[in-house]
């Protein structure tokens, strides 16, 4: 079974074993990238107040986004629902569908009480060593800056052409061949949204460790563990209404959200979750 198809199984499951509140809000941002801005983020928030975040710079495939989704009130709306769309040929539906279930993951977890323990810092465990090799699959600019200022080398596999460049320490490529002598490698949760995460992780079989990183990442990670991910890091919204009020004033997230990771060797099994609940 395919990541994607995993996924709807396990939030199907998460649905009818539990009441899940219903959609409070869906912000839809009419996102431009800009060079003092690293990502922006759409939203999907519940009436609990738990909420799901999806990368909104994906490219061409998720633009319009805000004038086609501008006229459904998705208020009130069971979010299984809306986490169907995620079997839809297409990023701008899958880009909703996987922040809904980012929140639903999130109603999972307190639900049952469970807190995903707050990431040490921005490499999800992964540590820089000077000579080191670090593979990514998608741009993080931050943690590129922060490998390389530890003297590792970088390489990146990218989809988009306009990105490729070569220069000391770094090599932004299209061929995932490059990512072979890479024993670390990070995986933006984009990859989810444009469903390239199975095809994708053929390429990482080699790694010693494998971590699936971003806003979209959270979601429900005993899936992404089986298909052989090693941690999960995310950002959980911690208030949603503020979060989504300086996402609409071109803020960060600040203290309305905070980063975990969550570590496939001690993370509970999905059924010990909906036990507790």
């Amino acid at each position: 079974m395919s990541i994607a198809g995993a996924l709807l199984a396990a939030v199907e499951r998460i649905g009818t074993t539990l009441a899940l509140p219903p959609i409070s809000e869906v912000y839809v941002p009419d996102a431009t990238p800009v060079a003092h801005r690293d990502a922006e983020f759409g939203v999907v928030a519940l009436a609990d107040g738990s909420a799901g975040l999806y990368y909104a710079w994906l490219g061409p495939t998720q633009a319009g986004m805000a004038r086609r989704y501008a006229d459904i009130d998705f208020t009130g709306m069971n979010p299984l629902l809306l986490a169907r769309r995620l079997a839809r040929d297409d990023d701008a539906e899958r880009s909703l569908a996987l922040a809904t279930v980012g929140a639903v993951t999130t109603h999972l977890h307190r639900r049952a009480g469970h807190v995903p323990p707050t990431a040490a810092d921005s490499m999800a465990g992964i540590v820089c060593t000077t000579g080191g090799h670090l593979g990514m699959i998608g741009h993080f600019p931050p943690l590129v800056r922060h490998a390389r200022a530890a003297g590792m080398r970088v390489t990146v596999v990218e989809r988009k052409p306009q990105m490729l460049r070569e220069e000391e320490g770094l090599s932004i490529t299209l061929d995932p061949h490059a990512l072979a002598p890479c024993s670390d490698i990070i995986v933006t949760g984009a990859t989810l949204i444009n469903d390239s995460l199975d095809a994708m992780l053929v390429w990482c079989r080699h790694a010693r460790r494998v971590v699936l990183l971003g806003p979209t990442a959270g979601v429900v990670p005993q899936v992404l563990f089986a298909h052989g991910i090693a941690a999960v890091g995310g950002l959980e919204i911690l208030d949603a209404p503020a979060a989504i009020a300086r996402l609409r004033a071109g803020e960060r997230l600040g203290d309305t959200a905070r980063r975990y990771l969550m570590e496939a060797d001690d993370h509970p099994s999905l059924d010990a979750l909906l036990a507790r609940c």
